[in-house]
């Protein structure tokens, strides 16, 4: 996960029983957003392990403890595609939004959870492992904001290409086949889509895209009209010919294909877990692909692409997150002063506490632990 040289990260080992002592530890109850919940009957027969009691010792252990298990916002990043390894984790961010954890799970099993103080500290991380340096200026591609089909389309166009490509290789042929029927462009997309195969950009895209899948998809002809009119094909009495901006990009992807990421940023609204936004980015030498998804009233899914070097992906991911800080913090001022929302208050005694000092449970309504006599 190149972190030989994570810098001024905090960086704690867990292992997986763990976690319920830190949820003993801590005091903390979990929330819907969290990927753990804590396990009463594991935590009585577990002890900590040595990682736990290094922890333990951290002044950071609740600010650690916030992220994971009580969660403001969570995103969750799925990595692969080209011949990059699979990779899944959670961006944690507490319930103040001050700070975040990046929380893995390593090839032995064992938790990973670096501690970021802000968005920019974990973004300079992340920007670092993922993304490309990118070049000062690339051609528009998608000029607007247009239907997802369309995208899928132009992927299939570049997939396509590359597929030729390959092709001619294996055949020792300096020719390659551009053109198909479109019956045959179809048939392609169905078997690339139910192929799950990540070493290919089209089913890329919704493998690790967390949500893409249920979105309804729809091919029209005015689709394939939009990509002939972008440059990715010919059309010519069902007759398709890949056109300049396919073997361009095609070019790119099969040269330089450095991986991509999908990720979805989640919040607890009206106590369920809800998408707020998806994203993808097929990174490559020359810049990083990124496609942002929003669902429309009409059930439609749309995309916005960008070309983005790396000093304009850090400026355009630092206003994403300020976009989702805004919409948690405007569905909770909704939640609190709506006119369909009643005043909430606070029932110290109807949710489980632990002692932060022993871990045992508390009893409801005692201002003493019961067995350390540690004041609640």
């Amino acid at each position: 996960m190149n972190m030989e040289k994570p810098g001024s990260i905090e960086v704690f080992k867990l292992a997986p029983p763990d976690i319920d002592h830190l949820f003993r530890r801590s005091g903390l109850n979990g929330n819907k957003l969290s990927p753990f919940q804590y396990n009463a009957e594991q935590a009585a027969v577990s002890s900590p392990s040595e990682f736990f009691k290094a922890l333990a010792q951290s002044p950071k252990l609740n600010q650690m403890a916030r992220c994971v298990l009580e969660p403001g916002l969570k995103i969750e990043f799925n990595r692969g595609g080209g011949g990059t390894a699979d990779e899944k984790y959670y961006l944690l961010l507490s319930d103040d939004y001050k700070t975040m954890a990046a929380q893995f799970v390593n090839s032995e099993g064992d938790l990973l959870i670096l501690l970021f103080d802000d968005f920019d500290a974990y973004l300079e991380w992340w920007l670092q492992i993922y993304a490309s340096t990118g070049i000062g200026s690339y051609q528009a591609v998608f000029p607007e904001v247009m239907e997802t089909e369309v995208l899928i389309c132009a992927l299939h166009c570049i997939d396509i290409y590359r597929r030729s490509y390959m092709e001619s290789m294996l055949d020792y042929s300096g020719n390659l086949n551009l053109s198909l029927a479109t019956s045959d462009y179809v048939e392609l997309l169905k078997r690339a889509l139910a192929s799950q195969d990540k070493r290919w950009l089209l089913p890329t895209v919704f493998e690790l895209t967390p949500g893409l899948k249920n979105s309804t998809i729809a091919l029209k002809p005015e689709h394939i009209k939009q990509i002939e009119e972008l440059g990715f094909l010919s059309n010519n009495e069902n007759v398709l010919t890949l056109g300049e901006r396919s073997r361009i990009m095609g070019t790119e992807f099969i040269t330089g294909w450095m991986g991509a990421a999908g990720f979805q940023a989640t919040a607890l609204i009206g106590g369920e877990e809800r998408s707020l936004s998806r994203v993808f980015m097929a990174t490559t030498a020359f810049t990083n692909h990124l496609c942002s998804f929003e669902n429309e009233a009409q059930g439609n899914t749309c995309f916005r692409h960008q070309a983005l070097n790396a000093g304009e992906l850090k400026q355009t991911l630092g206003q994403w997150m300020e976009s989702l800080l805004k919409a948690v913090n405007r569905q909770a001022a909704a939640k609190m002063v709506g006119p369909d929302s009643a005043p909430t208050t606070v029932n110290a005694g109807s949710k489980m506490k632990f002692c932060g000092q022993c871990g045992a449970e508390l009893s409801a309504g005692k201002k003493f632990c019961t067995s350390c006599g540690t004041a609640v």
